[in-house]
């Protein structure tokens, strides 16, 4: 199997057995990136793989399907569950984080998010959209609430129909329960070496509203539903297909900022707002078009309105004592040393 990832250096790859653990991926990416000993981490919120995983194959894990983030051992916090801070509004050269909130199991936490951030810029009120020429239709972004069930929110606006009767729509807080009964009733595929964590502690947890979805989630979501599942990423208008070789006759399209998720249709009435309206699943055979405009929409708003944020890239300054240092890690340590908790961040350009 080939195994993405991002090093301090740049992008890269490893080819490694299909069968192969935690410990001989971990020489390969030692070996790959030159690094004496590395700090790997995988999913969202990103957190590290511990060694106690090490002996753990990599198809346990679920990790022939992540692209890794490789830091060297020591340069990389052991937090893994806080949020980046908020871009910059376009109207001036930085913008206010929210302040930090208490949660209980990190130490940098929910600072502003996409959604919110961006409510400065008015991605909402350009609706921002690309035209689809194939079928004489329009491409459009639906901006997902900031809640922390974005996730939850943009696939369930497109799995409506399915597995129920034709109107019924699944809300962020059904799909919580849904994954979480999957889980629970699933307990060697969704162990603790997988979730990271204690299946019923991990199943609490992600019933909560503040809880963050992932791929995990995804994953379940996709097969449950028997939908392909595909996350343009903004940055890069890299797709991931969740769901993908399983034969599934139907895929929806979901943006990813890296702190939130958005979701997008496909209308036939030039500026239609009513969402009721909204083509949000297309045929997997058929809808190559669609995946193409798609990232031409994520290039749009990745050019013209910095919509995404970059948690290793971004360079913040501390509103109190006017430290400045650039990404997560960074903000995590001196959040951690200070208790300063107003983050801003700057607009290199």
């Amino acid at each position: 199997m080939q195994i993405r990832y991002k090093a301090p250096q740049g992008a890269g790859k490893v080819e490694i057995d299909d069968g192969a653990t935690v410990s001989q991926l971990v020489d390969a990416l030692k070996a790959s990136t030159g690094l004496a000993d590395v700090t790997i981490k995988y999913g969202w919120p990103p957190k590290a793989l511990d060694i106690r995983q090490y002996e753990a194959s990599l198809q346990e894990l679920g990790l022939q399907r992540e692209s890794l983030t490789i830091a060297p051992a020591g340069n990389s916090s052991t937090n893994t569950s806080a949020t980046a801070a908020p871009i910059p509004s376009a109207e001036g050269s930085r913008e206010t984080a929210q302040k930090t909130n208490d949660r209980k199991d990190t130490s940098l936490l929910g600072t502003q998010s996409m959604a919110t951030a961006q409510g400065g810029m008015g991605i909402k009120d350009q609706n921002i959209s690309v035209s689809m020429p194939e079928t004489a239709s329009t491409l459009v972004l639906r901006i997902m609430p900031d809640d922390n069930s974005c996730m939850f929110t943009a696939v369930g606006g497109a799995l409506r129909g399915l597995r129920s009767a034709a109107d019924k729509n699944y809300s962020a807080h059904e799909l919580r329960r849904i994954v979480v009964d999957h889980i629970l009733e699933n307990p060697q595929k969704y162990s603790a070496a997988i979730l990271g964590k204690q299946p019923a502690v991990y199943c609490r947890n992600m019933l909560q509203p503040d809880t963050w979805g992932g791929e995990i989630e995804l994953a379940i979501i996709s097969e449950l539903f028997a939908i392909e599942i595909s996350v343009v990423d903004v940055k890069t208008t890299n797709v991931w297909r969740v769901g993908e070789g399983n034969d599934y006759e139907m895929r929806c399209v979901i943006v990813y900022s890296n702190v939130h998720y958005d979701r997008l249709a496909e209308v036939f009435v030039e500026g239609q707002e009513e969402m009721d309206f909204d083509v949000t699943r297309w045929a997997v055979d058929g809808s190559d078009h669609v995946i193409a405009h798609a990232k031409e929409l994520c290039r749009i708003l990745r050019d013209e309105h910095h919509y995404f944020t970059s948690t290793s890239d971004f360079i913040v300054q501390c509103d109190i004592c006017k430290w400045v240092g650039q990404g997560q890690d960074s903000v995590i340590k001196h959040v951690n040393q200070t208790g300063h908790q107003s983050i801003t961040e700057i607009k290199t350009s």
